[in-house]
C-alpha cells in the first residue's frame, strides 16, 4: 500500500484496539485476516475468540495464542505477559506488512520462525519513510515495556501527519455505557445468552459461572 492508504487503515485499527484496551480487553489475535472492511472501507476488528481481560493492573496472561507470524516474543515463549503489549507488537507487524508487502518475521518452518521472533530482529527496507520506520521499530521492541503505548502512537509524527484522514481525535474513546442505558435488561437467568456467557467466562476466567450470572442479574 501507499503510506497514506496504510496509515488510513492503521489509524482505524488503532482506534478500535484502543477502544478495547480502554475496557482492559486485549484481542491477542490481531492479523489481516481478522481486520474486515465495510463497503465504505471502514475497519471492523473481528474474531475475539482469543480475547482476554486484564482484571487488575498487575494481572498477567500466560496462554500462548494467536498466529505465529504476528505473535509477540513473550507470547510464543509461554511466559507471563500483558495482552495489550502483545496487541501492540501485532499491530507493528501489520503496519510493516501493509507498507512493505511481506512480513518482518518469516521462515520456511515453524521452529525457525519462532526462533527469529524470539530474537526480535528484522530488516527495514531502505525505501520506507524514516517516520514510518521509526514507529514500526518502536512497536516491535523485544522488551514489552519499551513498546509505545496507544496514546504515544497517536502522538507519533507519522500518525499526526495524516490527521486529516479522519476525526478520531487522537485516540479519545467513549466512556463505558451506564448500566441504566443497556438496551435489554437482564431480569432472569433465561435472559442470558449462553454463547455470550461463554465469552464472558473466557475473559473473566477467575470467576465461576455462577458468580458471573449473579453479577449479570444484579442491579448494582
Amino acid at each position: 500500500m501507499s503510506e497514506e492508504e496504510a496509515v488510513k487503515y492503521f489509524r482505524q485499527l488503532l482506534s478500535a484496539v484502543g477502544y478495547c484496551h480502554s475496557f482492559n480487553i486485549c484481542h491477542r489475535d490481531l492479523k489481516p485476516e481478522n481486520i474486515l472492511l465495510t463497503k465504505k472501507l471502514e475497519v471492523k476488528v473481528a474474531d475475539f475468540g482469543m480475547a482476554a481481560l486484564h482484571q487488575t493492573p498487575e494481572h498477567r496472561l500466560q496462554t500462548p495464542c494467536g498466529s505465529p507470524h504476528y505473535a509477540a516474543p513473550e507470547v510464543i515463549k509461554g511466559t507471563f505477559y500483558r495482552g495489550d503489549k502483545a496487541d501492540i507488537w501485532s499491530m507493528g507487524v501489520i503496519l510493516f506488512a501493509s507498507l512493505v508487502g511481506y512480513l518482518p518475521f518469516d521462515h520456511e518452518d515453524l521452529p525457525g520462525l519462532l526462533e527469529i521472533i524470539k530474537k526480535g530482529r528484522f530488516q527495514m527496507p531502505s525505501h520506507i519513510d524514516p517516520e514510518a520506520a521509526d514507529l514500526i521499530h518502536r512497536m516491535l521492541q523485544l522488551n514489552p515495556r519499551d513498546r509505545l503505548s496507544i496514546s504515544q502512537m497517536w502522538r507519533h509524527p507519522l500518525l499526526r501527519k495524516y490527521e486529516y484522514l479522519d476525526n478520531y481525535g487522537g485516540g479519545l474513546n467513549p466512556r463505558s455505557p451506564a448500566i441504566w442505558s443497556r438496551e435489554r435488561p437482564i431480569l432472569r437467568r433465561n435472559d442470558i445468552d449462553r454463547e455470550l456467557l461463554r465469552h464472558l467466562r473466557s475473559m473473566w476466567h477467575t470467576f465461576e459461572e455462577q458468580q458471573i450470572i449473579k453479577l449479570l442479574l444484579s442491579d448494582e
